[in-house]
């Protein structure tokens, strides 16, 4: 087992929790067990586990960056991960209004009903 996947399996336990990680590699197919091994070695190893960066602002970044490009189910993961990781509704709603501006307001609209829904649901 490498490094990076030993660090990832790690940031992935403690970001989602153990039951969902190992959801994730439940799959019989070997193609999904190699994909999820990647994911899990390439984008919590290396990245997610590095230091230097901590995770409240690695979410920030991930939800402009996702939202940016239209993956509206991953940004809502995202937003979920970014209140598991400290932001409050104030500083996510000012990222929703700078990736109006930069990103554009369909898209801006897109990540408010997003926010604005998983913030309900947290109230609720």
């Amino acid at each position: 087992m490498s490094e990076d996947f030993s660090t990832g399996l790690s940031v992935r336990n403690t970001l989602f929790g153990e039951e969902r990680t190992r959801q994730a590699f439940t799959a019989d197919d070997p193609l999904t067990q190699e994909f999820q091994t990647l994911i899990t070695a390439y984008c919590f190893g290396s990245l997610w586990g590095r230091e230097g960066v901590v995770w409240r602002d690695r979410s920030l970044m991930t939800m402009c960056i996702v939202a940016a490009q239209h993956r509206f189910s991953e940004f809502e993961t995202h937003v979920r991960l970014a209140i598991r990781n400290g932001c409050d509704k104030e500083l996510i709603t000012e990222v929703v209004r700078h990736l109006t501006v930069y990103c554009g307001v369909p898209t801006g609209v897109e990540a408010f009903r997003t926010v604005q829904r998983i913030l309900q649901e947290s109230a609720g």
